[in-house]
């Protein structure tokens, strides 16, 4: 009897050395401050840079989770679209330009679509074709695609790469119905005047 058919291997990618960079300085800098203020007696502004470097750095970290679909799973998606498809943008935690823009649109959003590309192979192959992690985050609109610093440009190129809807025309004036009382001549007859030939009262 043949046993159950073994599972699928799937391929795994993580982040590159350089993405804990930052987060290191952070909380390295913020110890060192956190220390110097202990020192000086300034334990509540201690307390609070020790938080917000602790905050940072978690921020930064290429541990913090965030929106993710499987790049197969949006492409899908924006195909299987009715009307206008979704905007689909890799990013990459401890990318200070995915941190803004993610910051800036805290909300879910149908029509954008986050790909992690420190948990998705295909993702990250995709991103290397156009240069790599300075691209990020990286908006793909169909065969279009640009970096991504603002949600002001995000918007705008939603804007040029999404196709035109149809123009709305004008209607036109449909056929109208002669007075019955009008004049088929066109021409007003004047009142109070006698015409030729006409006898008078």
């Amino acid at each position: 009897m043949p046993g159950p058919d073994p599972a699928p291997a799937t391929s795994t990618t993580h982040a590159p050395a350089r993405a804990w960079l930052r987060p290191a300085l952070l909380l390295v800098g913020g110890a060192l401050l956190t220390l110097l203020m202990v020192l000086a007696d300034q334990l509540i502004a201690a307390l609070a840079v020790g938080a917000f470097s602790l905050f940072m750095a978690s921020w930064t970290s290429p541990l913090r989770s965030g929106p993710h679909t499987p790049l197969a799973s949006a492409q899908e998606r924006a195909r299987g679209a009715d009307g206008t498809a979704p905007t689909i943008v890799l990013w990459a935690p401890g990318d200070p330009a995915s941190a803004r823009l993610q910051a800036a649109i805290r909300a879910p959003r149908e029509d954008l679509i986050w790909v992690n590309v420190f948990k998705d192979p295909a993702a990250q192959q995709l991103l290397g074709r156009y240069g790599g992690e300075r691209m990020l985050p990286l908006a793909l609109q169909g065969e279009d695609a640009a970096r991504i610093d603002n949600v002001s440009e995000l918007f705008a190129f939603q804007d040029r790469a999404r196709p035109d809807g149809a123009p709305g025309g004008a209607a036109g004036a449909g056929p109208t119905t002669p007075d019955p009382g009008a004049d088929p001549s066109g021409r007003a007859e004047e009142r109070g005047e006698d015409e030729p030939g006409s006898p008078r009262a």
